[in-house]
């Protein structure tokens, strides 16, 4: 296996063990232990790991010239998770929630439109498919009963035919 993909399985394996396995386990000893507030730093994590991985193309195409991105990224990532840095309620608090926060209501207002268009869009798509399906069904019964009748005309010739 040449050198160069052996360091991108071992980046991305890497990768995955900073910013999900690792995160993932944690978060889940965090739900089970009881009265812990855990949860709140784990949730700041995963919301920052979030936004990070859709803005990632974009970033991923300022920052990629730059020497050792890789290493300087998956830094990062471990920092979010890190129990004694706790990257993760910083970017949280200082970045995303103020940003967040400014414009609630309008994410709200586009989440619940959005919502209220797409249930209607399914509601039409639901009955355009109901009537579709009830045609096909009609199609389908006068199909086979014309299958029925001709083998029906077709055994009552072959028993005209037939010697007595």
């Amino acid at each position: 296996m040449p050198i160069a993909a052996t360091m991108s399985l071992g980046y991305s394996l890497l990768y995955a063990s900073f910013a999900y396995l690792l995160p993932g386990y944690q978060t889940f000893k965090a739900i089970e232990k009881k009265g812990s507030d855990d949860v709140r730093e784990w949730a700041c994590y995963w919301t920052v790991l979030a936004t990070f991985y859709c803005l990632q193309p974009s970033i991923d195409l300022v920052l990629a010239w730059l020497p050792f991105y890789s290493v300087f990224k998956l830094g990062f990532l471990l920092g979010l998770w890190y129990p004694s840095t706790k990257w993760g309620q910083v970017v949280y608090a200082k970045a995303f929630r103020p940003l967040v926060a400014s414009y609630e209501a309008d994410i709200d207002k586009l989440y619940m439109d959005s919502r209220t268009k797409l249930s209607d869009m399914m509601g039409q798509q639901a009955s355009t498919l109901r009537v579709q399906a009830g045609n096909l069904s009609g199609r389908a019964t006068m199909m086979l009963k014309d299958i029925q009748q001709k083998t029906m005309n077709r055994a009552n010739k072959s028993a005209a035919r037939a010697p007595a």
